[in-house]
C-alpha cells in the first residue's frame, strides 16, 4: 500500500520532533546561604535579635519575591522587592523581639517566590532568651528547688474511676548553670515524666503528671505531693534541692451509662439525718457518736469511703457491703483539742455507688 504526499509529510513532521530536543523552560530559582538561623543565647534586655537570610537566583530568569509573611507577631521581616536578576543576590531582614518571651524560641518565616517549583519556602529563626526577672516571676511565679515553675499546686478537679487525668507544670531554668531534674514519687497512681530533664541556663522543661484513678485505692479527694529534685551539673559546690508539687484530684464513678431499667434496680444510700449536733466539746477528752446508714434500694450498696478534711474529725464504718435492707454504723470521734475556739462547725462525705446520691454529706456541730 502507497501513503500519499500529505501522510509522507505529516509523518516527517512528528519524526523531526520527535529527534529534535526541546530547550529546556527558562525559570527563576531561590538558592539560600541558610535556611535556618540560631541566634544561640542572649539576654532578654540586649533587645532585638537579627539576622540576615541571602537568597541567589541561579536560574535565567529574575527572581521576585512577592511576599514574606513571619507566623507570630514577635518577628518582623523586611524583603528585596525588585527583582534579582540570573546570578544576583537579594535579602530578607528579620527581626525577633525577645521582651516577655523567657525561654527556648523557634519560629517560621514564610517566603513566596517565582522560583521554579516552589510556592513558598520555609524560614526558620531558633535560640534561647535568658529572661529578665520580670518576665520569668510573671510566667513562672513559683520557686520550686532550682526552678521557677508555673505552679505548685495542682488541683485536678473530678476524674471518673478508669480514667487518667494528665496535668502540665512548665518549668524554667533561671540559673547559669545546667540543671539535671529527677522526681520522687512515692504513689503508684501518679506517672511523671519531664522532657526533657536536663536544663539548660533558660530552657524550659515540660512537667507531665499523669493521676491514674484506676490505680488509686482511694474514692473521692486524693491528695497527693511529688519531690521535684534538681541538681547543677557544673557546679559541684551547689546543693541539690528538692521542691515539693501538691496534686489534688477527685476520683468519681461513672452513672452515665446505666439503663433506665439498672437505675431503677440501682442500691439507694439513705441515712436517718443529715445534722449531727454535740454538746460536750468543752474537755479535752475525744468524743464518739454515730450514725446508721442503710440500703433501702435493690441491688449491693458499696460504700466506697467516709471521708471528712477536718483533722478534728475521725469516720469508720463497720460494713462497706450493703445487701438490700441491710444497714452498717458509721463512728465519729471529735478530738476537742484540733476544734479551733471550741466551737465545731465540720462535715464528713459518705461515697458510694448510689447513682442518685453518690455523695452524701452530714454535718457535725457542736461546742
Amino acid at each position: 500500500m502507497r501513503l500519499g504526499a500529505v501522510h509522507i509529510a505529516t509523518l516527517a513532521m512528528l519524526l523531526t520532533a520527535w529527534l529534535v530536543p526541546t530547550e529546556a523552560q527558562a525559570q527563576a530559582i531561590a538558592s539560600w546561604n541558610e535556611m535556618v538561623h540560631d541566634y544561640g543565647t542572649a539576654h532578654e534586655n540586649d533587645g532585638e535579635q537579627r539576622c540576615t537570610f541571602i537568597v541567589t537566583n541561579t536560574g535565567d530568569q529574575p527572581l521576585v519575591i512577592t511576599q514574606v509573611k513571619p507566623t507570630c507577631g514577635c518577628t518582623v521581616a523586611q524583603y528585596t522587592t525588585s527583582a534579582i536578576e540570573p546570578g544576583k543576590s537579594g535579602t530578607v531582614d528579620v527581626t525577633y523581639s525577645p521582651t516577655g518571651r523567657p525561654g527556648p524560641f523557634e519560629k517560621t518565616i514564610w517566603v513566596y517566590t517565582n522560583s521554579m517549583g516552589e510556592g513558598r519556602q520555609r524560614l526558620i529563626i531558633k535560640g534561647v532568651t535568658i529572661g529578665s526577672p520580670a518576665s520569668v516571676s510573671r510566667y513562672f511565679p513559683e520557686e520550686a528547688a532550682h526552678l521557677m515553675v508555673t505552679r505548685t499546686i495542682i488541683a485536678a478537679g473530678e476524674v471518673t474511676k478508669g480514667k487518667i487525668r494528665n496535668n502540665i507544670i512548665t518549668a524554667y531554668n533561671a540559673t547559669a548553670d545546667t540543671l539535671l531534674l529527677t522526681c520522687d514519687n512515692n504513689t503508684s497512681h501518679i506517672n511523671v515524666v519531664a522532657k526533657p530533664d536536663t536544663i539548660a541556663p533558660g530552657g524550659i522543661s515540660t512537667i507531665s503528671l499523669f493521676f491514674n484513678s484506676m490505680s488509686t485505692p482511694v474514692w473521692g479527694i486524693n491528695d497527693d505531693n511529688i519531690s521535684l529534685i534538681t541538681r547543677p551539673l557544673h557546679s559541684p559546690e551547689s546543693e541539690e534541692k528538692t521542691a515539693v508539687i501538691n496534686l489534688v484530684a477527685n476520683v468519681v464513678e461513672d452513672f452515665s451509662q446505666l439503663t433506665d431499667q439498672q437505675l431503677a434496680q440501682a442500691p439507694t444510700c439513705t441515712i436517718a439525718d443529715t445534722k449531727i449536733v454535740l454538746n460536750n466539746l468543752a474537755g479535752n477528752t475525744p468524743v464518739t457518736t454515730s450514725l446508721q446508714v442503710k440500703n433501702t434500694g435493690k441491688s449491693d450498696l458499696v460504700i466506697h469511703r467516709v471521708m471528712s478534711l477536718d483533722k478534728a474529725l475521725r469516720c469508720s464504718i463497720n460494713h462497706t457491703l450493703l445487701k438490700p435492707g441491710h444497714e452498717a454504723t458509721i463512728t465519729v470521734k471529735v478530738d476537742p483539742t484540733l476544734v479551733k475556739d471550741g466551737l465545731l462547725n465540720s462535715e464528713f462525705t459518705i461515697i458510694s455507688n448510689d447513682p442518685a446520691s453518690p455523695r452524701v454529706t452530714v454535718r457535725v456541730v457542736g461546742h
